[in-house]
């Protein structure tokens, strides 16, 4: 603090000279702006903001101005060194400081960048700031008691002042709790803040603005009310263009929580509250994460007050590999959690299921063959398509694949694949239908195809989990024995089960000739040559579409 603002009030009453009048120092309080001046009958007093002026008569103004700037100064700011460089030119000595304006006086910077420094005229004195503040003032004045000070605050208009040196200058307070989100701030400009409520959808990514969610303030406390706290949810501060995000109740226990299990067709969520709160639950559109949901919304209440209580919630399932959307909904403004169970130990085990279902089928299917007469040779024979297409990126796969063998083999030749016969597998189950397809290819002397994937992890027992069944299936199976074809992207060929090893195996789409030589395609030799098949435009585009499935299939695989 300047020596003249260190010497005490003066107190009682000097007599009025000629030409001068006695002020007395002190600070502005803004609850007396308006009543500081006092008049008495022998002094006149006013009030100044920690500056004492003598007040000249008008006839002296000829050789002394009353508003006389005070010393000369000039400045250079060094950013680099955060040094203000101030210049005084030849003259008596000057008291030199940095200061932050606020309404009626500059105030003192923190240590230890708070120090005045005596400066000889015609010398240069470098002075250390902290922080480059749209407040931020340089402070000339002479070393005499009551003199003039003269003072620049030059960093109001440049846009650096309101940059990172701001925010980080800033004291930000956390006091939030319940469904209150309260933050407290400290500034060293007399600035008024906006601030409104943002959620970011990862640790790392941008805070994106919540509609309608804007902050109440009151002397530097800004309330948002009918929050879920979480850490994701954000205060977003903001002066003109230049903006801070906040983050409260980073270092708080969540008042909830959520974990989920899988029991047979249904996805049960456990809760964990602290608190009364009402969960929300519901399926969510594939790929739109947060922003979408599809009906029904399931939920579940916690009434029993403070104490920590468990509850549980149970969502049918919607389809395989779809995501559930969890939020508190008791609330304006919630953080939704996507949670996407893993399944994949359902399929495999299914599968395992299908394969037995198979093997018992075959024996069925082999008695059938004894007792019933087979077809003549005049009739199509179908293929049966079986697949363990796990996404959805794979059956499209596989449709396209029945597709250009049907388009390839010509003659009427049936492809069955359950995809195509979605209503008939619904309404008599999955394993009814395979039983008839399998009947028919058997009556008709049909071709039995496996399309085998290897996208899916391995199951936690390793291969042999899937080893007896398929030792099973292959004892059982009529001669000649199914076909097996498998994407090159998709499934190496040292992925094959050691008992599918012995079936003839086909690389697709490489092997896609010799395959359907294999089926017996009956239009000619038309189909069965790459050449061939190239020349044909409708199969041409067929190839081209199963390419290109298989490739986006092997990146989400790849990805999973």
């Amino acid at each position: 603090m300047p020596a003249s603002a260190q010497t005490p009030p003066t107190r009682g009453c000097v007599p009025k000279e000629p030409n001068l009048q006695i002020q007395r120092k002190g600070k502005f309080s803004p609850n007396v702006a308006h009543k500081g001046l006092e008049v008495g009958t022998s002094c006149d007093w006013r009030w100044w903001s920690q500056v004492v002026v003598p007040v000249l008569r008008p006839k002296d103004k000829a050789t002394k101005s009353p508003f006389s700037p005070g010393p000369e100064f000039s400045f250079d700011l060094l950013p680099e060194a955060r040094v203000i460089q101030v210049t005084i030119p030849p003259g008596p000595e000057v008291s030199v400081r940095l200061c932050h304006q606020w309404a009626l006086e500059c105030e003192e910077l923190s240590r230890p960048f708070d120090a005045q420094k005596i400066v000889s005229g015609g010398c240069t004195v470098d002075l250390p700031y902290e922080f480059l503040l749209p407040c931020l003032c340089i402070e000339v004045s002479y070393l005499q008691e009551d003199t003039v000070r003269h003072k620049k605050c030059p960093f109001q208009s440049w846009p650096e002042a309101y940059g990172s040196d701001f925010w980080e200058s800033v004291n930000f307070t956390d006091h939030s709790q319940h469904s209150q989100m309260v933050m407290a701030l400290t500034l060293r400009c007399p600035l008024k803040l906006d601030a409104s409520l943002c959620q970011r959808r990862g640790w790392h990514t941008l805070c994106e603005d919540v509609p309608n969610a804007t902050a109440r303030e009151s002397e530097g406390w800004y309330v948002l009310e009918k929050v879920d706290l979480h850490p994701q949810l954000c205060f977003k501060f903001s002066f003109g263009n230049s903006s801070h995000v906040e983050c409260p109740h980073q270092t708080f226990a969540p008042s909830w929580n959520v974990s989920m299990d899988t029991q047979a067709q249904q996805l049960v969520l456990h809760f964990s509250s602290r608190m009364p709160a009402t969960f929300s639950a519901a399926w969510s559109h594939s790929g739109l994460g947060q922003d979408s949901m599809v009906p029904p919304v399931y939920n579940v209440s916690q009434t029993q007050g403070s104490s920590s209580v468990t509850l549980d919630l149970i969502v049918p399932f919607l389809r395989p590999g779809g995501c559930v959307l969890v939020w508190r909904s008791d609330v304006q403004f919630a953080w939704k959690h996507l949670l996407c169970p893993d399944v994949s130990h359902r399929l495999l085990g299914l599968l395992i299921l299908v394969l037995l279902a198979f093997t018992t089928l075959l024996g069925v299917v082999l008695v059938l063959t004894c007792q019933r007469p087979l077809s003549g040779p005049g009739r199509a024979r179908p293929v049966l398509l079986l697949h363990v297409a796990d996404s959805e990126a794979q059956r499209r796969l596989v449709g396209a694949l029945a597709e250009l063998l049907r388009a390839a083999l010509g003659g009427g030749r049936d492809v069955i694949v359950d995809l195509w016969e979605g209503t008939r597998v619904a309404r008599v189950g999955p394993l009814p239908w395979l039983w008839a397809a399998r009947a028919r290819v058997a009556r008709e002397r049909g071709t039995v195809l496996l399309l085998w994937s290897c996208a899916s992890p391995s199951p936690a027992g390793g291969p042999d989990a899937r080893a007896a069944p398929l030792h099973t299936l292959l004892r059982a199976a009529p001669r000649p024995l199914p076909l097996l074809a498998y994407f090159s992207r998709l499934c190496a060929k040292g992925d094959i089960p050691p008992p599918l090893r012995a079936l003839p195996r086909y690389r697709l789409l490489q092997d896609l000739p010799r395959l359907l030589r294999a089926l017996d395609a009956r239009t000619s030799t038309q189909a069965t040559s790459w050449g061939r098949l190239a020349a044909r435009p409708c199969l041409r585009g067929r190839v081209e579409l199963c390419r290109q499935l298989e490739r986006e299939a092997a990146k989400l695989a790849d990805q999973g």
